[in-house]
């Protein structure tokens, strides 16, 4: 509860740039309001500790490297399907291991981001997944959700 709140209050402060002290007496007020309906609305979601966070820092920058280079090879990929008219698109159903809500999180807004791939739905433990390639080849569309998923078990095993 107080990662997210003080979370808040530094994007408040980063947001309105501004010492005054009613400007940031609304933030800190914001934030309180904000703090106390995530828990009475997600109760069972925790917002890991920033120490448990800081243990695992090397991790999630393996992770956001790992995700920003999938990032830019997709995107040229991507377009060089759309400009060459060979797309195919798939809903594909894959599994999904993950069981922590905010890894969950994680793994369908990584997967998005990921130019080709949308993630569409998350039902128990199958992620429904649009996933664009090229026309007459078969590719592996489990890979993507993979190597994303490989990285986060770690950074989010033992907590559910």
């Amino acid at each position: 509860m107080s990662t997210l709140f003080l979370l808040l209050v530094l994007v408040w402060i980063a947001l309105v740039q501004s010492t005054d002290a009613v400007i940031l007496l609304i933030g800190v007020a914001v934030a309180i309001g904000i703090t106390l309906l995530q828990q009475h609305l997600f109760p069972s979601i925790h917002i890991p500790s920033l120490g448990r966070l800081v243990g695992r820092i090397h991790l999630l920058l393996t992770f956001v490297a790992v995700l920003l280079w999938r990032f830019i090879v997709s995107t040229l990929y991507t377009s060089g399907l759309i400009l060459s008219k060979r797309e195919d698109s798939r809903i594909v159903a894959l599994p999904v291991r993950l069981k922590d809500p905010i890894g969950q999180f994680l793994l369908l807004n990584s997967i998005t981001f990921t130019p080709s791939t949308i993630s569409l739905l998350l039902e128990g433990d199958i992620l429904y997944v649009h996933w664009l390639r090229a026309r007459g080849h078969r590719g592996n569309w489990q890979t993507i959700k993979e190597s994303i998923e490989r990285r986060l078990l770690p950074i989010f095993a033992g907590r559910k």
